[in-house]
């Protein structure tokens, strides 16, 4: 690597983990794009899980994931119904489709999760996570 930055490096870290998790997904033929991936993942652990929760989660625009929503919805991943709570909202909930989708990608982060790990001493590790959070940290003060 010609600069070693920290920023050159956490950019590297995040496009190999992106091209990691698109080359696998892609082998199944999902047609999952980065935000797919991400509300599939939200969305399959949340209970009772808005579109309003996904524009705070994601700090994204609310028409951004309208249209995102819609899209998943009409690929058959997701339905919405009714909130009891609020009837100006709708909660958002996995078909089975979806579900499989939302499985097929945490098998995959964990194979890259291990293979990100593998021939690393446990201390190196615990100390790049405490410091890849004190970084976060530092930016999100911006």
């Amino acid at each position: 690597m010609h600069n070693d930055s920290v920023t050159d490096i956490v950019f590297n870290i995040l496009h190999s983990y992106k091209m990691a998790m698109r080359s696998t997904l892609k082998d199944h033929e999902a047609g999952l794009n980065g935000m797919n991936v991400k509300c599939l993942t939200f969305i399959s652990k949340s209970q009772n899980c808005t579109a309003n929760d996904i524009v705070i989660f994601f700090n994204r625009d609310k028409a951004q994931i309208a249209r995102l929503i819609k899209e998943m919805i009409t690929n058959g991943w997701l339905t919405k119904t009714a909130n009891p709570e609020d009837k100006r909202s709708q909660l958002l909930q996995l078909t089975e489709q979806g579900k499989e989708l939302a499985e097929l990608i945490r098998v995959t982060e964990l194979q890259i999760y291990e293979k990100m790990q593998e021939n690393i001493p446990a201390e190196q590790l615990a100390s790049f996570k405490s410091t890849a959070l004190m970084i976060s940290a530092n930016l999100k003060a911006f």
